[in-house]
């Protein structure tokens, strides 16, 4: 039996499904204030990787930068390949959304790069050598351009755009794979191992090996086991603030949090690199400077390692109908991911990764079907595996588990390019939220009907619970880590002390880990009443959303005066009632609070 909804609710479902097209072409012709900062990215490959749609194609990674569409950043991206030979199809050549496509690149000419062009440079090595009949305008030129790395003028330019505030992720897999085009670049250049070590500790075949996959649907441990829907599972390393009831151990590093929780699984691979922190944490960069300074009125700043990985004892990644086998392996963990916050020292964040397989379609959206690893068809002298789970035909989308977990793994590409922003985009993405939550049906309904309400009659508990929602809407629409980072700022200019107690990532403070104090404070109260005060001064002075909103110096200034008046109301408030239950506790005795 058919369900005839009638002519009239097919011509709304119609309107609906107009509605839902025009929200995704032009989002502001809905949210007049939702205009995101563009943030200038800059993704080079070389070798057999690329940016379409085999195997080793980047275009999974790549859409999710340009179809994610939040309100607060938009990636401006120009893909470029070293090797000057590849298709345009290679480097999405005329595809929506790509800003430039360039073949041949090099970072030595301006007309490519330039410390200032770029906000941010993705590097996903594969090459260990590049020269040959793929890179003829490095060939010709060996003075310039060596064989096994980038030339001076090429990692000069890349220190430059680095220590003027640029972030740089970089990338290879197993081996040296990918040492040509990230081993010698500063800082990424001790951050990850670009060369096997130990007992080939990031070897291929070797007990030692990093084999993160997961056993899936099939029997046994199978090298195709990479392309189902079945992800690894990551230890993530945890902070957690001061002081605050069950905050102990609660965030995650900020670009393995997002709105969906932790991002704790990614892409599995049979042999994977490793990340670390450096050996030697007193190198110079090529321009003199320390390769990782100090903060300001701090010491030094060190990367760390933020994610590991598990390897299961006794996977063989069998192949080829059990013909091919690796030597199975022993358990062991290792980095996956590693962080440097240069903002913290004046200079450009810095993000490694175990693996580009964590970003290629085989890992992402299966195997190309007949291509070299479908054990369907048994590429080799082999029958090939007969009955392979059709998931590895199409990775993650198979199931409901397997996009869950695809959902985590585009949060991660999303917060890797934000975090790495310099800091001017950064506070630009944070100005934005405040326009976000100021027209929020749920804080415009709930607690802020009357734009012409003065904040001196709004109740203190009112501008609580102003506060309350207004990270509640943030968080589901950025994450709990971006939540925090968006208050920050506020916090430093009302009461700079006032930090440590609510960032989980401030540093120095060794008592958390031997002697963390009880909860017997908690300040978050006081920030959602400054957060609360901020939005009601805002909705005062800008009570309609308006087509050439931005959060000028004006609006910050009308929000932190109104967020510090709230916040001395609170404080004041904070006092008396502090001083009360020190009565209850020490009867008799002089509190000493004023």
């Amino acid at each position: 039996m058919t369900d005839d909804i009638g002519s009239g609710n097919r011509r709304l479902l119609d309107l609906v499904t107009r509605r839902q097209r025009a929200v995704l072409d032009d989002p502001t012709a809905f949210f007049p204030w939702r205009r995101p900062c563009t943030v200038k990215t800059l993704l080079v490959t070389d070798g057999i990787l690329d940016f379409g749609l085999g195997d080793f194609g980047l275009r999974t990674f790549v859409d999710v930068l340009i179809n994610d569409k939040r309100s607060y950043v938009r990636f401006d991206l120009t893909v470029a390949h070293l090797s000057a030979t590849v298709s345009n199809a290679a480097v999405l050549q005329g595809v929506p959304g790509i800003s430039r496509s360039i073949k041949g690149f090099v970072f030595d000419d301006p007309d490519h790069f330039t410390p200032e062009t770029y906000d941010v440079v993705w590097l996903f090595g594969f090459d260990s050598f590049i020269h040959g009949v793929d890179y003829p305008n490095r060939t010709a030129d060996p003075a310039r351009y060596p064989a096994t790395r980038l030339g001076d003028a090429e990692l000069d330019a890349l220190t430059a755009h680095a220590n003027r505030g640029g972030g740089l992720f970089g990338t290879g897999d197993h081996g040296s794979i990918g040492s040509a085009l990230c081993g010698s670049v500063d800082r990424l250049r001790g951050q990850r191992h670009w060369q096997d070590f130990g007992a080939s500790e990031v070897g291929m075949t070797t007990a030692r090996r990093n084999d993160s996959n997961r056993i899936g649907h099939d029997a046994g441990s199978q090298f195709s086991d990479q392309s189902d829907d079945v992800p690894q599972v990551l230890d993530l390393k945890l902070y957690s603030t001061r002081v605050g009831l069950l905050k102990a151990a609660r965030y995650p590093h900020p670009v393995l949090c997002s709105r969906l929780g932790r991002i704790d699984v990614f892409p599995d691979h049979p042999h994977e690199g490793q990340v670390r922190v450096p050996p030697n944490l007193g190198l110079s960069c090529r321009d003199g400077s320390p390769e990782y300074p100090d903060a300001a009125g701090g010491g030094q700043v060190v990367p760390e390692i933020v994610a590991t990985g598990r390897v299961p004892a006794g996977n063989t990644a069998s192949s080829n109908g059990g013909l091919n086998l690796k030597t199975p392996t022993i358990a062991h963990t290792f980095g996956v991911v590693a962080t440097y916050d240069g903002h913290r020292a004046g200079v450009g964040r810095v993000v490694t990764d175990s693996t580009w397989h964590h970003f290629v379609n085989v890992n992402l959206i299966g195997v190309v079907e007949g291509g070299l690893f479908d054990d369907f068809v048994g590429p080799g002298p082999g029958p090939g595996t007969p009955g392979t789970h059709f998931s590895k035909h199409i990775g993650f989308l198979a199931s409901p588990s397997g996009r869950a977990a695809l959902d985590k793994i585009r949060e991660y590409y999303v917060n890797v390019g934000v975090w790495l922003a310099p800091p001017a985009r950064i506070k630009c993405m944070n100005s934005r939220f405040w326009w976000e939550l100021l027209w929020s049906d749920r804080i415009v309904e709930a607690t802020l009907q009357r734009p012409d309400l003065t904040l001196d009659k709004v109740a203190l508990p009112e501008l609580f619970h102003i506060g309350v929602h207004a990270r509640d809407v943030l968080g589901r629409h950025a994450g709990a880590c971006r939540t925090l980072h968006w208050v920050f700022p506020l916090i430093v200019d009302l009461q700079v002390e006032l930090r440590p107690w609510i960032d989980p990532w401030w540093p120095g403070d060794d008592r958390r880990e031997v002697d963390p104090p009880l909860p017997w404070l908690d300040v978050q109260p006081l920030v959602d009443v400054a957060v609360g005060g901020a939005l009601v001064a805002l909705r005062g002075a800008f009570p309609h959303p308006g087509t050439d909103v931005d959060f000028d110096d004006k609006a910050r200034e009308v929000a932190l005066k109104g967020a510090r008046t709230a916040y001395e109301r609170g404080l004041e408030r904070f006092r008396g009632d502090l001083k009360g239950a020190l009565r209850f506790t020490l009867p008799g005795e002089e509190t000493g609070v004023r």
